[in-house]
This record gives C-alpha cells, structure tokens and sequence, in this order.
C-alpha cells in the first residue's frame, strides 16, 4: 500500500454511460492530488486496445457495454488482462450477475447508484491488494506470513494445517498450536446476504463468497473470502491442499450499508434521524432469536418492518408467515394459528396445518395481536413457553422452532393494566419493543415516500413518468396524514386517476387533504381574518409572477387555501390558473 501511495494508479474505466463516466471521473481524478489517473474505453474493442499499448494496474468494467454484454464481456477482458485486477459494474437488478462474476475470477463489484467517492477508492485499493495476494500464494511460506491478510491452508477436510500471523491476530489466537486441527469453518458463519456460498471447495475448485467472522471477545468482522487447491510440494512428493484467503472487508462493508440506508432499507424508505436508528435496531435485532413487539400506528409499516427481521436474519431462506389476528373470529382464528383435524367442526374435510406449523423454522408475524380474545391468549401464551400446541380436535402435541414478530396500533400496557390483555403474555412477547413513529412526527421523509410510491403506483398502472409539482408537495408536508404511509399512498393514487397532465398538483389531491391543512398561524378557520377576493388574488398572482407559494404569504392564508380558491375561481372562471 506505500507504494500505491508514491506513485499514480492507473485505473481503466470500461463504460458506455457518458454519466457514469462524468461520476467515476469526479470521484477518482477530479480533485488536487488524486493518487488515481483515469482512462475511459466506451466499448470493449477500444478497452482491449489500451491494455495492448499500456499498463494499468486496475480495470473498472461496465458489464453491459453494446459490443458484448453480460458474463462474455467480462470473460473477454480477463482472458485480455488475465494479471490486472478486474471491478464489475452492474445494476441493482443484476447483482446476480456479479456474484457470478465473481466466481469467474473478479476482484470485487459495485452497483451502480451506491457508490461514493471513499467506496470507490476503497475498492479499486483493496481489488489491487487482492491480486497482489492472490499471486502471492504460489510464493514459498516465508511470503505468506508476511502478508498483512489472513491466510489458512488445510487438507481436503478442511482442517487447518497452518495459518499465518495475521490471521492468529484477527481471531485473537497466541499460535498455531492452539487453531491446529479445527476446521477452517469454526472461524466464519454464513450471513443472510451471503447465501450464494457453497461447498465447492471441498470438492474441488475455487470459491469465492462473503463471509462474517467472530473474535472470542465477540467482535464481529466482515471478510472477502477467496479460496482453492493448490498442489504442495514436500519431501514425501506432491500433495493436494486448500489455500483460504482473507480480505478485512468491514470498512467497506459499512460504507456500503450506509450508502444503502441513506434513503430506504430493506423496502422501508425514510432518512430522517428515527428511520436511520430503526434500522440499525432492525440489523440488531435480525441476528438474535427473541420475540419482537413493534408498535405503531394503523398504516406506519409495521409489516414491512417484521418482514425485514425475517430477511435480515440467518433464517431468511426459510417461510415468514403473516396473520392478521384481528381480522379473524376466535373459532376462525384457534384454527388459522394451530390447524385441526378432519371432523374438528363443520366443514373440516380433512386435516389441516395451521400458520404456526406453515412457520416451521421461520418467522411468523402476528399482526394486531392486542385483538385476539382472552381464550387464544392463554394458548398463545403456551405455544411462548413451551412451543408446543394442538390441532382444533386433535390430540397430539405438535413442536416448532418458530420466531414471532407480533405488532399493535394498541397501547398494550395500556391494556394490560384495563385486564384486556394478559401481563404474562405481554412480557413474553415484547423481549424487544420497535416503536414505529407516524408520519407527522418525521415530515421531512414525505416527499421522498411520495417519489417511491408515485413510481409504484406508476408501474402497476404502466403509465409514463409524472412528477410531483413543488405546490403537492408543499400540501404534503402541510398535512397530518393520521393515516400514516397507507393514506399517503392512497392520495397519490387518488390524485393520478384525477391527473391528465404529467404534473401532480394540489386540486388532484382529496379534498379533505388540502381542507385540513393546518394554518400557519395555528388559528381555526373561523379565527382567519384573512379573506380571499378574486381581484387580490389575480393581482398577487401577477405581482409574483404565478408563484402560489409567494402569494399565499403575500396574502396571509395558507397554501392549501389559496389552491382551493382558486380551483372554485376556475369552476366561475373568475380567475385562470396558468
């Protein structure tokens, strides 16, 4: 890495997109000494003809360029530069892609969209290191132990035979006596964006895959793990091994995330301060097996919310069971959770399995549960215990390992202390309580909520790009939305049936939205001293040259009341809006 820093590196960027070129030119050389200098190719051809006449010591490739795409084009440049290393760039949609890409030999990828400038560097360094260690493998044991990265070689049972210093340092060992033996895969287990990892290794080849590891002192790191067999030569002849190689990639792990939950996570969108801490308690909480209580208001996202625990978690690959407890009748609901067996009750034609069962290693959500009556939560109660329950009509003890994430608009200590909720079962179920706040109390998550589900609604309906004018928005923020993101998504809904332009503006809005806008002055309307006149208004709207929100100051009233004034003036057409 000194050397890195003495001279400039030569990074080959391979794209096609004149605005990721301008982005990638900004990050890396636009700025006073930039230790990066920069080549741009736009196709693979004239890629392929900088390599012939110079040297780079890192290639940035787009994997769709318009003379080759996909796996090809990256197969293309490595059998070009088989010893520079190689950055994938690819789309949110194509991570696939570069996970295969990956396994083909490149160092590392990034997507598109999720990049800074610290990501950017970072990478390129850490690809170049990679290669640089990667070759080094095939140097004599006196090379390896110098290696700032960890190393580990074991037989083709995976058990360790030698490790280096830096990987005794990473997990806190004294020396190789006390690692000798243990499996190369104690040291790492599999994380829930990580399931792409397989078992190659062993069997033969190469492997290359994310992996979490864990100090003694329970420090978790993450790792850029690559692996292979290599042939070692003693004095008793040739002999088959496998060679695992460590990258520290937590750094750059972090920047990723944070790059990620700038604005959403895990489909939750939202940037404001108590969005940012919900999902750090979301990732805290996706590791540990305990029920969850989340509490919110009707329309907050509650299951979204569960649904990320569940897919943040070690058992994301397994089923995440929804249940609206209080949409169902107490007979209705005893089944739904347990099941029955055939001839329990009218209708029952044969057995069957009920949610908990369906949950089976996995999570199931219990939405509304401050609804379910007395009866279902004392057997709720037991399934918390002991994870042991009956089918309706049947007899037989039935056992599951199922996590519950339960959620309430109820205030459930409230409850419990008005005897309509059991305090046994409350404390059970609340282990760890996720408070959801409503929309009203992070308003600056609006217009960015409002963009995500105008471009949802947009594709459902499969209509062409409308935007949102700064005059919606400012009724947005205006509001209270005591609906929360449900009626945010439902006005928009609204307002792009009533649209026939490619602009949202306020009049396509429900009326009671803009009604119920609160004046900035916190009178009641019947206190507002301040009237509209089609005269007033017509020459306001001049003086300000059309601008509305101007002139709802000029004029004292609120944006929300100019607008509907000047909606009923248009229906007389005493005034014309432009």
């Amino acid at each position: 890495m000194n050397e890195m820093a003495e001279k400039k590196i030569k990074v080959l960027l391979v794209e096609d997109d004149k605005v990721d070129i301008l982005s990638a030119r900004r990050m890396l050389a636009g700025w006073t000494d930039s230790p990066f200098t920069l080549e741009c190719a736009s196709r693979l051809s004239e890629a392929i003809e900088f390599l012939e006449k110079g040297r780079f010591d890192v290639v940035l490739l787009d994997l769709g360029l318009s003379d080759s795409s996909g796996l090809e084009t990256f197969a293309k440049m490595r059998a070009q530069a088989a010893h520079v290393p190689i950055v994938v760039l690819t789309g949110h949609k194509d991570e696939a892609l570069s996970m295969s890409a990956l396994q083909h030999g490149a160092q590392d990828y990034l997507i598109k969209g999720d990049i800074n400038r610290d990501a950017l560097r970072r990478c390129l360094r850490y690809a170049i290191e990679r290669k640089q260690y990667e070759e080094a493998l095939w140097i004599k044991n006196r090379i390896i132990e110098s290696s700032i990265n960890p190393i580990a070689i074991t037989d083709l049972q995976g058990k360790l035979t030698y490790v280096n210093n830096s990987f005794l340092k990473l997990w806190q060992y004294e020396s190789m006596e006390d690692v000798a033996g243990r499996a190369v895969k104690e040291f790492w287990h599999k994380t829930a964006k990580t399931l792409w990892i397989t078992e190659t290794v062993f069997s033969g080849g190469s492997w290359v895959g994310k992996v979490r590891g864990q100090r003694k002192d329970g420090g978790k790191f993450d790792l850029q793990l690559s692996a292979f067999i290599v042939k070692e030569k003693g004095e008793s002849g040739e002999s088959l091994c496998m060679v695992f190689s460590f990258v520290d990639i937590t750094e750059l792990t972090q920047l990723r995330y944070r790059l990620r939950t700038e604005q959403s996570f895990a489909g939750i969108v939202g940037r404001d301060a108590k969005m940012l801490e919900l999902f750090d308690t979301i990732r805290e909480v996706a590791e540990v097996n305990v029920p969850v209580l989340i509490q919110g208001e009707s329309g907050t996202g509650k299951e979204l919310v569960a649904a990320a625990i569940h897919n943040e978690g070690p058992n994301a690959d397994k089923p995440f069971v929804p249940v609206n407890c209080g949409a169902l009748p107490e007979g209705v609901l005893e089944s739904e959770l347990f099941g029955h067996v055939k001839g329990a009750f009218t209708g029952a034609i044969q057995d069957r399995k009920g949610r908990f069962e369906l949950a089976n290693g996995g999570s199931i959500f219990l939405d509304e549960i401050g609804d379910i009556p007395g009866t279902m939560q004392v057997n709720l109660l037991r399934v918390l215990q002991e994870g042991i329950f009956q089918r309706v009509g049947g007899e037989e003890n039935i056992q599951v390992d199922v996590r519950i994430i339960s959620a309430t608009n109820k205030n459930l200590t409230e409850e419990v202390a008005e005897g309509r909720f059991r305090e046994d079962l409350f404390y059970r179920l609340c282990v760890i309580p996720i408070h959801l706040p409503p929309l009203r109390e992070r308003r600056n998550d609006i217009p960015l909520l409002a963009e995500s589900l105008l471009k949802k609604a947009l594709r459902e309906v499969g209509r062409e790009d409308i935007g949102l004018s700064s005059e919606a928005v400012d009724v947005m923020m205006d509001y209270d939305w005591p609906g929360n993101v449900r009626e945010l998504e439902n006005a928009l809904r609204y307002a792009l049936v009533k649209c026939r332009d490619t602009l949202l503006l306020p009049e396509h809005f429900p009326l009671n939205i803009v009604e119920r806008q609160v004046h900035r002055d916190g009178l009641p309307k019947k206190q507002r001293k301040h009237k509209l006149d089609a005269e007033a208004v017509r020459r306001t709207l001049e003086e300000t040259g059309g601008n509305k929100v101007e002139a709802a100051v000029r004029l004292g009233v609120s944006r929300a009341t100019l607008y509907r004034f000047l909606k009923e003036s248009e229906k007389t057409s005493e005034i014309t809006v432009r």
